[in-house]
């Protein structure tokens, strides 16, 4: 229902809005028109709307603009990705956890972690131990599971939580993390 409410805005836009905000169900969504054949749809999380996010945008527009085919091309891929599995998504966090050690005690990364996780039935399947880490209760074999793409927004989610809560405390914490916490690979699976 939210994809074809969507289409319908999206067909109908005039063409000479370059942004276009509204209010879908429960979901505020923000279309943008970067080229004549180009619109990017964001859902908004305000966890993610932020000084870096806004760059990314007009960094992603330009390329955009001068890269039309190279675009389409890449937008594709992404579409045709394989989803992660569980077991990289809980790698990649403690990673993150491992680097937040830096700056915070265990006690208190834990009790970040806690706090800042989707109450959720799916992420009742998460601990956090007393070192700071992330465990899956259960068999094992979950952490070979696909996960679908509503459980890695959700997981995403947990994660800007996690920064955001962060960086009230130590100033350009979403920076550091982007510069130097994660691979690529680990950036690509947590971060928006």
């Amino acid at each position: 229902m939210l994809t074809q409410g969507i289409l319908q805005v999206v067909e109908t836009i005039p063409s000479e809005y370059e942004t276009l905000e509204f209010r879908f169900s429960k979901n505020q969504i923000v279309l943008h028109r970067f080229a004549k054949n180009f619109i990017v749809l964001i859902i908004k999380d305000d966890s993610r709307i932020d000084e870096t996010f806004v760059d990314a945008l007009q960094r992603l527009r330009a390329w955009t603009e001068q890269n039309p085919t190279i675009t389409i091309e890449q937008f594709q891929a992404l579409a045709t990705a394989p989803l992660p599995k569980l077991k990289d998504l809980i790698e990649a966090f403690n990673q993150l956890s491992e680097f937040t050690k830096n700056y915070f005690g265990v006690a208190v990364i834990t009790n970040y972690l806690k706090s800042s996780r989707p109450e959720t039935e799916w992420m009742e399947q998460f601990q956090v131990n007393r070192s700071g880490q992330i465990a899956l209760i259960g068999e094992l074999s979950g952490l070979e599971q696909t996960v679908s793409a509503q459980e890695h927004e959700l997981f995403r989610h947990w994660v800007a939580q996690y920064i955001r809560r962060c960086s009230q405390a130590v100033r350009d914490y979403a920076v550091l993390v982007e510069q130097s916490a994660l691979t690529d690979t680990q950036k690509a699976l947590l971060l928006p």
